[in-house]
């Protein structure tokens, strides 16, 4: 699928153009997405 080694910003952006959605993680202080998917939320706010 790749012609080069995918940067994090490029597969995330591959998964979401897909219809893939992050799912929080349920924490001891309240639900977070995890990993480099949270660069998501805090871009929408």
């Amino acid at each position: 699928m790749w012609d080069h080694r995918p940067t994090a910003s490029e597969v995330l952006d591959a998964r979401l153009a897909s219809g893939w959605v992050p799912v929080p993680t349920g924490m001891t202080d309240g639900a977070r997405v995890l990993g480099f998917a949270c660069a998501i939320t805090r871009e929408r706010g």
